[in-house]
């Protein structure tokens, strides 16, 4: 039997046991789905991971929520009963002003992706960022003077680098922003 570790004939078929061989398959099956832990995570890309998803996740749950009906947004189904016996019969609906199910998990979603924000300006992931991004700055431009120095360029040649160099570090700049 898949997930136990008996057969049938040595009691493979007992209540219990069959239990026990679904939790087994439900949690390799979670683990499949949800991945293994990892082992040397960084916090602070881990942090940003959580946000990109959760943004992703609101961009999707937003979009559910414009495809409902307005109205079905805060109006609808409470509950149903269904009376199969008695002396009536049916389905008793309850409908109530409330929440649709796409509106609840939507706001869950952007406190979710709140409180990760909040948590990665408590880690100073943005200054870090910021500081590596003056950082890596400072050595291109350190890159960019040896490198133009080394080459002993006449007046000419000069002029010709002072006018490119800076029109491709924006343009390096720009492909760096549109990958953010």
């Amino acid at each position: 039997m898949q997930g136990a570790t008996v057969c049938v004939t040595h009691g493979g078929a007992a209540p219990q046991v069959k239990r026990a061989a679904g939790k087994r398959l439900a949690v390799a099956e979670w683990a499949k789905s949800f991945g293994a832990p990892a082992e040397d995570a960084d916090p602070s890309q881990t942090v940003l991971d959580e946000i990109r998803w959760s943004a992703g996740h609101v961009a999707w749950l937003r979009e559910r929520v414009q495809e409902t009906e307005p109205e079905a947004l805060v109006w609808g189904v409470d509950s149903e009963v269904d009376k199969g016996s008695g002396e009536f019969k049916g389905v008793d609906v309850t409908k109530a002003a409330k929440a649709s199910m796409w509106v609840q998990l939507y706001g869950q979603e952007r406190d979710r992706l709140t409180r990760m924000c909040e948590v990665a300006h408590r880690m100073g992931i943005a200054a870090r960022q910021v500081e590596l991004a003056e950082r890596v700055g400072s050595l291109m431009a350190d890159l960019l003077r040896g490198v133009l120095g080394d080459l002993a360029l006449t007046e000419e040649q000069q002029v010709a680098a002072s006018e490119a160099v800076p029109r491709h570090l924006r343009l390096i700049g720009g492909a760096l922003a549109g990958a953010a």
